[in-house]
């Protein structure tokens, strides 16, 4: 059974049996966007899918992406003893683990009290609100991002300063590059296909060793979890080389900061129709782009 395929309870229970799997991997979006997660035995999980969930200890709720605790937030923290929150399995987030073959990968969302301050049940009522509104809203990511011949160890041992780029120099769009490190390059591009977040584009950007990834379009919540997905695991593909991927806006003065670009728009809801389009606006531009714009 091919993972996309997954819609599900009754599916998640038949991949599984078909592989014979004895533990999977879960994820949860903490509150900057980073997934954290860990291996549930098949039964705990499964029991979870038909159940009420499972529970997730909040305080990925309450630090940052250096595990240091907010000293000025109510939901969690020592006042409350860091509890464990609820999470629900989303059965048609199930992906192949292109780093360990044959094993599953599920996204989860916090529910309950929690799912007031989780970042992905918070982007999904946004889109909720679109819908109410008339709209349906399609995005694409599209990052750039530093790739060193560095180990999490030696980053350290130099103080993060006088970092090792695969490649030197500026040479955007560079066909020798993507061609010296074609292996790197086409694991990039089987790791979306695989994980089902496709790469669109692929290439080096201006900088030592910076590339930029765009994303495929799609619906607006699929493409924040691609996104998450896609910067994680090529922090994985990367390490599993011994380099070191990084999306930091600006890691040296030294040297021109990443973007990460979205790229939005807005459908009517339901029809293959765009909501920016007015043949007779200015620009050929609609009210509705016009005020999106503002």
């Amino acid at each position: 059974m091919d993972p996309r395929a997954v819609k599900t309870t009754d599916d998640v229970r038949e991949i599984i049996r078909q592989r014979n799997l004895s533990h999977v991997k879960v994820g949860v979006h903490d509150m900057d966007g980073v997934l954290r997660g860990k291996y549930l035995h098949v039964d705990k999980f499964l029991g979870a899918l038909e159940g009420s969930g499972f529970g997730f200890c909040d305080v990925v709720l309450g630090w940052d992406s250096n595990d240091q605790l907010y000293d000025n937030v109510t939901y969690t923290g020592w006042h409350t003893a860091y509890p464990d929150a609820m999470v629900r399995i989303i059965p048609e987030s199930c992906r192949e683990i292109a780093t360990e073959p044959g094993n599953l990968f599920f996204l989860c969302e916090f529910i309950g009290k929690a799912e007031t301050i989780c970042p992905r049940g918070t982007l999904r009522r946004v889109l909720d609100r679109a819908r109410d509104m008339g709209f349906d809203v399609w995005a694409g990511f599209e990052y750039e991002f530093f790739v060193f011949a560095e180990t999490p160890f030696t980053v350290r041992e130099k103080g993060f300063k006088n970092l090792k780029p695969i490649s030197p120099g500026f040479f955007g769009y560079s066909m020798l590059r993507n061609s010296v490190h074609a292996e790197w390059y086409a694991d990039m591009l089987k790791l979306g296909e695989t994980m089902d977040f496709p790469i669109e584009g692929l290439h080096t950007e201006t900088g030592a060793g910076v590339l930029e990834a765009a994303l495929r379009v799609t619906g607006g919540l699929e493409a924040a979890d691609r996104a998450a997905l896609f910067k994680t695991f090529t922090k994985v593909l990367a390490q599993r080389r011994d380099w070191m991927a990084t999306f930091m806006a600006k890691w040296s003065k030294d040297w021109p900061g990443c973007g990460g670009h979205i790229h939005m728009s807005l459908w009517k809801k339901g029809k293959d129709v765009s909501a920016f389009h007015d043949e007779k606006g200015a620009h050929r531009m609609s009210d509705t782009m016009r005020h999106f714009v503002a």
